[in-house]
């Protein structure tokens, strides 16, 4: 394991005067209690891991990986060269080529520091004194559901979808439950069942903690409560095949959180709005402000996609015709969703360069929040579950309940379904970082037709390289922690 999650973890302290990290080695145990002396220390504690999480999903490489892999994304020319380039950032996971020793992701350690800082948070609890029992409660409440939401993301980007195999025995992930000490503990990785097993029971257990306020101050949206853990158990239920209980869970978000899908016509507004998140909002990251109280742009999923027409700037993603070519007419998606913008391109055997159309996502302009939850997705979930089952009816009506509110033609009862549903998928919830799971999940081929520019653009399900290598220096830190097949 890597030296920070075996070790005791480093706790960030985010508050405006205490910015600094504290580091604690093997055998400080005193120095951990000490940390932990006051309720305010571990709401400082807890600020620092939400931070990480926002932090993770808000760089480049978990930003777009999802997308860029799947098909979703194109990329824009260099504005000093007008050469159409590979980011650097992802020039090997782009082409399914990562490397464990110098890989282009850094989800896996930093997931495992998220894990241990909860960790670390649930084995204090006990000596906090000057907490309310529903205070510590909440803390347990939403240090369970992080620590689930982060073995839920090493689970997807680290280990093959739950059938790979017929049994669900393939490797899954080490799942730390307690603090990891170095040179004591060497854990294996367990099955992708038992994996998704301690996620969910994770997710479950926290449903009898939560409590009526969030443990920081803040919008209700950017902390764990009781509905966005429902909404997270729903997803990971799905994933693990647990098709009705993912019915339920989807079922009680969508029937008792009180938030309503987006309608056609406000769809496009609500995505345009600028700082606030839209509407069916379930958990998002907002965006930061500074201390002069402006928005810090570079630090949002605008940093990524964003378009500045009044300056001329663009960053370097932008929407693929691949995905472009998936909206029918009268769909609000397709045709108010994405912003038209001429650039100036290299063109082999042209002479001169040429301005060429390039497509961006309205999702992410005027400091946009990143949205992890939100309602459109209960309504996949459940209508992809119901389809699984062999219930059409019911996936049918959950189905076009969401496509009549996009303008979008509803599907019919002798339509594929569960195909139809993969693709509306990809409309609804592109650039959310759903695509690449979703194609493997579905047992999909990767084809990226338009505008790819990897060595590799197409890659045949089943595949070694659906899933990312182990970091080496995690390899060579624990003997019994096994690398990904096809990265030995």
């Amino acid at each position: 394991m890597k030296q920070t999650i075996i070790y005791l973890t480093i706790l960030i302290f985010t508050c405006s005067s205490c910015s600094d990290f504290l580091e604690q080695e093997p055998g400080s145990r005193t120095s951990i209690d000490e940390i932990f002396s006051n309720y305010e220390s571990f709401k400082m504690a807890l600020n620092g891991i939400y931070k990480d999480m926002e932090s993770m999903e808000t760089s480049e490489g978990l930003a777009v990986y999802a997308d860029v892999l799947g098909g979703n994304i194109n990329f824009t020319p260099s504005q000093n060269s007008h050469n159409i380039i590979i980011p650097y950032l992802i020039e090997n996971v782009y082409s399914f080529a990562d490397k464990a020793d110098d890989s282009d992701m850094s989800v896996y350690g930093t997931c495992y520091d998220i894990i241990n800082q909860t960790n670390q948070i649930i084995e204090h609890l006990n000596i906090l004194t000057d907490a309310t029992e529903d205070e510590k409660s909440q803390l347990m409440a939403e240090c369970l559901c992080i620590r689930a939401y982060a073995h839920f993301t090493l689970v997807k980007y680290y280990a093959q979808n739950y059938s790979y195999s017929g049994d669900a025995s393939h490797l899954g992930i080490i799942c730390n439950t307690s603090v990891q000490e170095a040179g004591v503990d060497y854990p294996e990785r367990l099955s992708i069942k038992d994996s998704y097993d301690i996620i969910l029971k994770d997710l479950e257990d926290a449903l009898s903690y939560f409590k009526a306020n969030s443990v920081l101050s803040g919008p209700v949206y950017s902390y764990f409560n009781s509905t966005s853990c429902k909404a997270l158990l729903a997803r990971a239920a799905l994933y693990s095949n647990q098709y009705q209980t993912a019915i339920d869970y989807a079922g009680d978000v969508i029937v008792n959180s009180g938030i309503q899908l987006m309608t056609k016509e406000e769809y496009v507004d609500e995505w345009k709005k600028p700082d606030t998140p839209v509407s069916e909002i379930i958990f998002e990251f907002s965006a930061k402000v500074d201390d002069e109280g402006a928005f810090q742009t570079n630090n949002t999923l605008a940093g990524h996609y964003g378009l500045f027409e009044a300056t001329n700037d663009y960053n370097d993603y932008s929407v693929s015709n691949d995905l472009l070519s998936l909206f029918e007419a009268g769909d609000v998606r397709g045709e108010r969703m994405f912003q038209e913008y001429d650039i100036e391109t290299v063109i082999e055997g042209e002479a001169n360069t040429v301005n060429i159309p390039y497509y961006f996502t309205n999702k992410f302009q005027d400091n946009p929040g990143n949205p992890l939850l939100r309602m459109s997705e209960m309504y996949l979930i459940r209508a992809e579950a119901y389809a699984r089952i062999n219930e059409p009816e019911n996936a049918l009506t959950d189905l076009n309940t969401l496509r009549e509110q996009r303008g979008a033609a509803l599907a019919n009862i002798d339509d594929d379904l569960l195909d139809e549903i993969f693709v509306e998928r990809r409309k609804e919830l592109c650039f959310e970082k759903h695509l690449l799971f979703d194609i493997a999940r579905f047992h999909k081929n990767v084809e990226r037709n338009s505008g790819c520019i990897a060595t590799t653009c197409n890659l045949n399900y089943p595949s070694d390289y659906f899933i990312l290598p182990i970091p080496k220096n995690n390899i060579d830190l624990n003997s019994n922690l096994e690398q990904n097949e096809g990265y030995n």
